[in-house]
């Protein structure tokens, strides 16, 4: 049957829908498909029209698609749908709109929007997970509406949920802990204020009351007038991270008092103490089990109350018996929410109650062997169930507590077992090796020596402990190996307080660890035969000349006779090692047997000659008067001086020579050798190859000497050292680069004591290494801080010693700093001295790679004052160069120091060097340096080394003005 023109027209109108249409009869049958449809279906319309729609697509009964159409028809209303319809592999939406006569459906393929949506829902669910993983969750912040926006794991992170939460800047403040409320407010604010990316760590209380640390990063973004309009950021919990920090640093500081043998008690409170900081709220009980394993007695609880403490010692432990007697009877953990309640502490609970302990969690402590030591115990004071992380706190302090119970009681056994041979009359001793110190001793030696017990522990006892000549097997220093006879017998030589020498027969076990334990009785009447081998055994074997412990013998038999003057002199060849280096150790030693014998050629019968200390000879002499030792002093300086030949070496050295005498210069063989030593290195400071006698200039700086090591060596251990910061400024507008770390000492006993003085004794005392590490670290803390407060744009110098520069692990120690800290490394700068490069220069250059490997500055420090080579400075990877004060002071009028501070400048922007002026003190000094070119200025002028609250003024503080 035809079609009538408005059928045709109503059809071609339908046939232009973009959409695929469908039309069914009300017995769903086809009554037209547009071609979109057809092209769908892969059909053409007449196969289609008039036939039933579920009979032709049979796969789509009982689909949603066909439930949909069955509930358009019935309901009479349109319906959307969004289906995927497997036949196709494809998404679909459709438009269902129904009438009495049939239906008419719109499809259309959203296959690729599905697919699109999904990955976006994959991708977030997978951001969700990784996010989970690493405790960091995400957050932004729009400005304007004052509205945040979290992610799910951040709601986790701080235990709320978006009902209980209000979205706003105000809220989130609320939930930081209050003593960190206005430190992180102001972090935010300033970061809002100068757009600069933030970082700080936070402490938040969550609604259970718990409390989590947090590490915040975030940024800013302005719109294009420049305003604040939005800021994003993440915060990672890292409570785990700093409680395992605080427990390792707590349990090594515990450890250390352990192997200190200190208190079991004061053990005991510093692993409660670092528990209840670990887990606030917490009162920490630890008890012990009596000897019969039947009663508790108290341990250590610093926050319970005295008087609650003494009401529970010596209480039995039993079933029911409280939680820590129940725990101690069972080796298994009592958990007890309610004291008030628990039939436990039914006869236990009343003085509970009364000092308000509410619940109480108690956990055997077990020994190496498994037996139970004490209870480990934690009190409330309010009823509670434990949280998972709380049980697993107590569990990582049960270890250590049980050392220090173990140890303990160790300690105890090895003195009782102590008092039966502290009575014996034969000498008794442990010896170790490798210190060369007697551990521990009987006091039949102290009785035999007449040395104190103090002298024996602190002196290497091969000062007195001597073995035969010729014979290893004597040597009570030997180590035996695992597979060699572990009882060893030996005799050897023992030198008494008083100088007499007596021979001791010992008979040694040399222990799994490698410590000696011997046995000894004195048989010198069998032994005074062998007077010779003591006289060999006391003489050097290089030059055949006593050594320095004999000379010291013989300084105090002279001294004893006090009505004449005893002289010392040190000769000291000068750079000695320069032979060792170039012709090798062993005609080195030629070198010196040569010189012992010119020396006692010229000293002749005058006095005794001895070989002191490496290269150096000591002369001792008395009764002679200053003019005569001078005259001896030239004649023993030019024999030194003499060419020196061998089989195939000619030689020409010079000798520096120091001269003490008493009773000026000290009454001991000790005080007198330190102070001829001290004159000879100032012979070698002033030149080499001359004489010099001890000063009384010498002797106080000496003293001070002494006096300063004593202190300094305990300056860091009692908080005494701190460092100024002195800024650092750009030399055209005065802007803040950075600061230089000063290091200072405030002393208890001498008060403040400059770095001139102390710096050089601690140098001597090889205490640079340890207390270059405690300043990095300190500046590096300081860096975190001043970031962590909004700074930016800014870096610490630290001064390096050559000490420092030469010991093996620098690079490994700034690494460590810098992570220890989070410092990023290009914000340290290490500055060095230019000799000091000059230590070692290989090895200097590989140290100073790798700081350049790791990001941090390399500065030179007072170039221009040293004695670099060029060739050798363009080798290393210096980033700045620092124009020494010295060349600063004259300027602008000292037309030589101009040109000095021009040509460093010049040289290093020509290696690519920034160029810094140390000691800037004028505004003149200023100006000139500025237009020499000079990059940076520090000095007084600018700002002067100040304390670090003082010092961060300068953050704000505005550059000065240039006239």
């Amino acid at each position: 049957m035809g079609r009538t023109p408005s059928e045709m027209e109503f059809h071609q109108v339908f046939e232009r829908i973009t959409d695929a249409y469908v039309a069914l009869d009300c017995e769903w049958r086809y009554t037209f498909l547009n071609a979109k449809a057809c092209e769908f279906f892969g059909r053409r319309a007449e196969e289609l029209i008039g036939r039933h729609i579920w009979t032709e697509f049979p796969e789509g009964v009982d689909q949603p698609f066909q439930r949909a159409y069955e509930q358009a028809m019935a309901e009479q209303r349109m319906i959307q749908i969004e289906a995927f319809y497997p036949p196709y592999n494809r998404w679909f939406e459709n438009r269902i709109y129904p009438s009495l006569n049939g239906l008419t459906i719109y499809f259309r393929d959203i296959t690729e929007r599905k697919q699109a949506e999904q990955m976006l829902q994959q991708q977030q669910r997978m951001l969700d997970q990784a996010q989970q993983v690493a405790h960091l969750g995400s957050w932004e912040w729009d400005i304007a509406s004052n509205r945040v926006t979290w992610s799910t794991e951040l709601y986790r992170i701080y235990g709320v949920t978006p009902e209980q939460y209000a979205a706003t800047f105000e809220a989130y403040l609320a939930l930081v802990h209050p003593l960190d409320r206005a430190r992180v407010q102001q972090v935010i604010e300033l970061a809002a204020n100068n757009h600069q990316p933030f970082e700080f760590e936070e402490c938040i209380v969550r609604t259970d009351g718990s409390e989590r640390s947090l590490l915040s990063r975030g940024a800013v973004d302005v719109d294009e007038t420049g305003r604040a309009v939005r800021m994003l950021g993440a915060c990672q919990d890292i409570t785990e991270r700093k409680r395992t920090e605080q427990m390792a640093a707590g349990q090594h500081e515990i450890l250390v008092g352990i192997a200190a043998h200190r208190p079991l008690a004061e053990s005991l409170e510093r692993i409660a103490r670092l528990h209840e900081v670990l887990n606030p709220g917490a009162l920490c009980s630890l008890l012990l089990l009596d000897d019969d394993g039947r009663h508790v007695l108290h341990g250590a609880a610093p926050s319970l109350p005295e008087t609650y403490n003494q009401s529970i010692h010596g209480l039995e432990v039993g079933e029911a018996c409280g939680s820590c007697g129940t725990a101690a009877w069972r080796g298994e953990r009592v958990v007890v929410a309610d004291i008030a309640s628990h039939p436990y502490w039914e006869n236990y609970k009343a003085p509970a109650l009364a000092h308000g302990l509410r619940a109480c969690w108690s956990t055997p402590v077990p020994g190496s062997h498994g037996q139970v030591l004490g209870t480990f115990a934690v009190y409330y004071r309010e009823p509670r169930e434990p949280r998972l992380e709380e049980l697993q706190s107590i569990d990582r302090m049960l270890p250590i507590t049980g050392i220090a119970i173990e140890s303990a009681r160790l300690v105890g056994r090895l003195r009782e077992r102590n008092r039966f041979f502290e009575m014996s009359l034969e000498i008794f001793c442990i010896l170790d090796p490798q210190s060369e110190r007697i551990v521990q001793f009987n006091p039949a030696l102290s009785h035999a020596t007449g040395y104190s017990a103090d002298e024996l522990m602190s002196r290497n006892y091969r000062e007195f402990l001597r073995p035969e000549v010729g014979s290893d097997s004597a040597d009570p220093m030997l180590t035996l190996s695992g597979s060699g006879p572990q009882v060893h017998e030996f005799v050897n030589r023992c030198v008494y307080k008083d100088g007499s020498e007596h021979w001791l027969e010992w008979v040694s076990f040399a222990a799994p660890d490698g410590m000696l334990y011997a046995v000894a009785r004195d048989i010198t009447e069998r032994r005074r035969a062998e007077a010779e081998l003591a006289y060999a055994s006391s003489h050097d074997a290089v030059t055949g000349l006593p050594h320095h412990l004999v000379i010291e013998q013989v300084l105090a038999a002279m001294l004893q006779d006090r009505a004449a003057s005893v002289w010392v002199m040190i000769v000291g060849p000068d750079r000695f090692q320069v032979v060792n280096e170039s012709v090798g150790h062993a005609t080195g030693d030629d070198v010196l047997k040569r010189l012992a014998s010119r020396l006692q050629a010229a000293l002749g019968r005058q006095g005794q000659v001895a070989r002191f200390a490496g290269d150096k000879f000591v002369v001792a002499i008395r009764g002679m008067s200053r003019q005569s030792v001078l005259e001896l002093a030239e004649r023993l300086r030019a024999a030194v001086a003499e060419p020196i030949e061998g089989d195939d070496y000619r030689l020409l050295l010079t000798a520096s020579v120091g001269i003490s005498h008493s009773p000026d210069h000290g009454d001991t063989p000790k005080s007198l050798l330190r102070s001829a030593e001290a004159a000879m290195t100032r012979a070698k400071r002033d030149g080499r190859d001359r004489v010099s006698e001890f000063s009384i200039e010498q002797m106080r700086a000496l003293e001070e000497r002494l006096v300063l090591g004593t202190h300094l060596r305990d300056a860091i251990r009692d908080n005494e050292l701190e460092l100024y910061y002195q800024p650092q400024h750009r030399a055209h507008d005065h802007a803040l680069t950075g600061f230089e770390a000063l290091l200072r000492w405030n002393s208890h006993e001498l008060g403040l004591v400059s770095p001139g003085r102390f710096i050089p004794v601690a140098e001597a005392l090889g205490l640079m290494p340890e207390i270059g590490e405690w300043v990095l670290d300190t500046a590096c803390r300081q860096v975190r801080t001043w970031l962590d407060r909004g700074h930016r744009d800014f870096c610490v110098a630290v001064n390096v010693s050559a000490q420092q520069l030469l010991r093996p692990g620098l690079v490994d120690t700034v690494a460590a700093a810098l992570q220890r800290q989070a410092v990023p490394p290009a914000m340290l700068d290490i500055e060095m001295t230019e000799s000091s490069l000059m230590e070692n220069v290989e090895w200097i250059r590989r140290t100073l790679t790798g700081l350049k490997a790791l990001g941090t500055l390399l500065s030179l420090d007072d170039f221009g004052t040293g004695y670099s080579s060029l060739a050798y400075l363009k080798q290393f990877p210096i980033d700045k160069l620092k124009i020494d004060q010295s060349f600063v002071r004259g300027l602008p009028t000292d037309a030589d120091d101009a040109a000095i501070a021009q040509a460093i400048i010049t040289l290093g922007h020509q290696l690519h060097m920034t160029v810094a002026a140390e000691g800037v003190e004028t505004q003149a000094q200023t100006d000139f340096l500025a237009e020499m070119g000079c990059d940076e200025l520090q000095g007084n002028h600018l700002g002067p080394a100040l304390p670090v609250r003082e010092a961060e003024a300068f953050f704000s503080a505005l550059p000065k003005a240039r006239p």
